[in-house]
Formats: C-alpha cells, sequence, structure tokens
C-alpha cells in the first residue's frame, strides 16, 4: 500500500457499533476531533449509516460531517448546504403489498419515509434506537406516508432471521424493485434495489471529483460489507465477524476505546 496520506481524499464512517457505542447519544471527544482533523487536512467526511432523519439524533451537529448518507445508501444530505442531492426510495404500493403479505402480530414494520417512521401495531418502541427519536415515530397510517420517498422498512419479530429467505422468494417472485439490504438476529432492513452505502458512496465520491480508489471506510456490521470491501482501504472493527473482516485491510479497536481515532492517527490522516 502506497502512503494512504497522498490517496486518501474521503473518509467514511458507519456510526452505531463503529464510533458510536450502541445505547449512547453523545460521542466521545476524540471521535469528534477526528471529523474536525479530518476536515483541517482537506479529506471529506461521510457518515454512512442506517440512521435516517427519523434517527439521526443530534449527530450532525455534534460531528459536522460533510455529508450524510442515510438508510443504507437512500439518500445524500450535503451537510454543508443542508441540501439532499441524491435520494431513490420505494414504491407506496409494493411496500403495501409486503405489508400485506408478511404482517401479523409477531412480525412488524416500520415504515421510514424523508419526515418519519411509522410502526405497526405491537411493534416494540422500548429500544435503544428507537427511545431518544420517539417523537419522529407514529402509528401507521399508509395515507400519510410519501410515495417514492420511502427510505426503508424496518421488520422485526421472533425469529424474523429465519424468514430472509421466504421474503426473498416473495420479492422475487411480485418482481418488487426492493431488497433485504441487512439482517440481524431480531430484525431486517429492506430498501432500494440495487442500493447499498457503497453504491451511493460511489456516486458521491465521482460527484466531488474522487473515487473510492480515494476512500477509507470503517464499519462493523452486514450493512458495512460492500463499503470496506469496495474502499480502497477498508477498516473493520474488532467486533465485526469473520465475513466482514475478510474483506477489510485493516481492523480497528471498537468505539469504546476510541479505535477509528487511533486508526487514523496510525495512519497519519489526521
Amino acid at each position: 500500500m502506497k502512503n494512504l496520506k497522498n490517496i486518501i481524499k474521503c473518509a467514511a464512517f458507519d456510526i452505531d457499533g463503529t464510533i458510536l457505542p450502541n445505547g449512547n447519544t453523545k460521542f466521545s471527544q476524540k471521535t469528534i476531533d477526528a471529523f474536525s482533523l479530518l476536515r483541517k487536512n482537506g479529506i471529506v467526511s461521510i457518515l454512512a449509516t442506517a440512521r435516517e432523519f427519523s434517527t439521526i439524533c443530534d449527530f450532525l451537529e455534534q460531528l459536522k460531517p460533510d455529508y450524510f448518507i442515510g438508510a443504507n445508501g437512500s439518500f445524500i444530505l450535503d451537510c454543508n448546504k443542508n441540501e439532499i442531492i441524491y435520494e431513490v426510495g420505494l414504491n407506496l404500493n409494493e411496500v403495501k403489498i409486503l405489508y400485506d403479505e408478511f404482517y401479523n402480530d409477531n412480525f412488524n414494520f416500520i415504515i421510514t419515509d424523508v419526515n418519519k417512521s411509522y410502526y405497526s401495531k405491537n411493534t416494540n418502541l422500548d429500544t435503544w434506537f428507537i427511545r431518544p427519536n420517539i417523537s419522529k415515530y407514529e402509528e401507521l397510517d399508509f395515507n400519510k406516508v410519501i410515495d417514492k420517498r420511502i427510505y426503508v422498512i424496518t421488520l422485526s419479530g421472533e425469529n424474523i432471521s429465519n424468514k430472509v429467505d421466504l421474503i426473498n422468494e416473495f420479492i422475487n417472485k411480485n418482481n418488487l424493485n426492493m431488497e433485504i439490504n441487512s439482517t440481524w438476529s431480531r430484525g431486517i432492513f429492506i430498501g432500494p434495489k440495487k442500493t447499498t452505502k457503497s453504491s451511493t458512496l460511489e456516486l458521491l465520491t465521482k460527484k466531488i471529483g474522487y473515487s473510492n480508489d480515494n476512500l477509507i471506510a470503517f464499519g462493523d456490521s452486514s450493512n458495512d460489507f460492500e463499503m470496506i470491501r469496495d474502499a480502497v482501504y477498508g477498516v473493520a472493527m474488532e467486533r465485526a465477524n469473520w465475513r466482514i473482516k475478510s474483506v477489510a485491510d485493516d481492523v480497528a479497536l471498537d468505539c469504546e476505546y476510541d479505535g477509528a481515532y487511533l486508526k487514523l492517527k496510525e495512519l497519519k490522516l489526521i
């Protein structure tokens, strides 16, 4: 690897589990300093996360990144101009088709558009992810959901990860323009087809005169796989599983120990 200082022009970070411990709403001072130092060194800073406008809290104010890629790649916000410069959304009728097929008391939906997150009855809202943002959540009313500006569907429930194949089969059979882009033990994210953090990072880096060959990316989860793989220098957090680490160029200490900050220091990028 050549001197990264001469190559890296953009730095992308997942949030939860990467630069912020799960359940926290305040970044460490070293993480805040990292973003300030990146700016000072002329490196574009990007948050690339599953979070969207309902769940981003005051993170943009805390970190002051240049760009916010949200909902696993469904939109790009230019933070300096407070302007959405790219977005791709789900079709409301297709979302209804999926909902009608799979919603039940043990299989809950949260449908997130540009303004709000709408939850089905019996959805557990008492989680570390939702609790700080509860004012942005409303009970689902399809008449309020904005067509083609639906960024992500979150499915949750017991043993939901066992339903991935069934959901994929239904999506493909009905030719729905959506796909599962991340799973965990009690949840599934569904977004627009062929949309990932990495694909949107590629669009953004080209738009600002660079490419993924100028990108360092930090992440810890399945929705970070592609951006860690496709960045010229991908960094997995220590907590990441073997699959994520298998495509990474490096491993950083976890966010509880300011791993991203320390890795940027080690690589002489800040």
